[in-house]
């Protein structure tokens, strides 16, 4: 089946690149992750990237990620921390802390939804 200009929905992406901050979080929770944190911050293709409708400016970005923020944060540490009973207690507001937020404002959806 050939794609069709009209087939094709308008996205965006942020991507969350982890700071020293949420680095030091995962550390104090698990030391035995060192090295592996030190590999992972290095390589810019081990960020999360998520999908989200495009948004019209930055205030509308803002108000659409803010009552994400705690639960894409939880992710994050799960990704890392299985054990749900040695992960930290995540804050409201540390999503800001944990992750430097890059805006992508072009992301073109191919395939099935």
């Amino acid at each position: 089946m050939m794609t069709k200009l009209e087939d094709l929905e308008d996205l965006a992406a942020v991507v969350l690149v982890p700071t020293e901050v949420f680095r030091r979080i995962l550390l104090r929770a698990d030391p035995t992750l060192e090295s592996d944190l030190e590999e992972a911050f290095q390589v810019p293709d081990s960020q999360t990237v998520v999908l989200i409708p495009s948004p019209e400016d930055d205030q509308e970005l803002e108000e659409f990620l803010l009552p994400h923020k705690k639960a894409l944060a939880e992710k994050e540490l799960s990704h890392w921390i299985e054990d749900p009973a040695r992960r930290p207690v995540v804050a409201h507001e540390a999503f800001d802390d944990w992750f430097e937020v890059r805006f992508h404002s072009v992301v073109v959806a191919l395939g099935e939804e």
